[in-house]
């Protein structure tokens, strides 16, 4: 069974909900969760914050934050996460920040270099990763891929705390 789909069926079962802020997935994410029939009890909203105002306008991330520990790192990741759940009053929040093919150059990290954000009213995770030699395509898919793994754990993780 896809990732996705078993999300599905842990969020349904136990009337929590999820929202998204996406950056380097570029609403991909979003995509995906909605691709399963029945995403409509589970799902709240997704945005795409690709801009630092966006990041600050729609999910509170403060741009003192973004100027001190950049737009691509793990502290932005987490106040994503952390702005679209309280925004969207939601059980959880997940968000991706990274660099997407063919790079950034007033970035000092490799082109690659990803960030995912996941929040609950109890904790706040990030984890990094590169992803290297890839298309954008395919950065975007296995940026997906690996945030909806992510996002499977800490749902598991959740339940078996409840």
């Amino acid at each position: 069974m896809r990732v996705e789909k078993r999300i599905g069926r842990i969020l349904t079962k136990h009337n929590w909900t999820l929202s998204t802020a996406e950056s380097c997935s570029g609403g991909y994410l979003a995509n995906k969760i909605t691709d399963v029939a029945g995403s409509s009890n589970y799902f709240s909203n997704g945005y795409i914050t690709y801009s630092n105002e966006s990041k600050f306008q729609n999910l509170d991330v403060p741009i003192i934050s973004l100027e001190e520990f950049g737009v691509y790192s793990s502290k932005t990741a987490e106040l994503m996460a952390e702005g679209v759940r309280k925004k969207t009053n939601t059980t959880f929040g997940i968000a991706t920040t990274g660099i997407a093919p063919p790079g950034d150059p007033s970035s000092a990290l490799p082109t690659g270099t990803t960030f995912i954000g996941l929040a609950t009213a109890k904790s706040i995770k990030h984890y990094k990763f590169i992803i290297r030699n890839n298309s954008r395509r395919r950065f975007k898919k296995k940026v997906v891929n690996n945030s909806l793994r992510m996002l499977l754990a800490l749902i598991q993780e959740y339940e078996n705390d409840s």
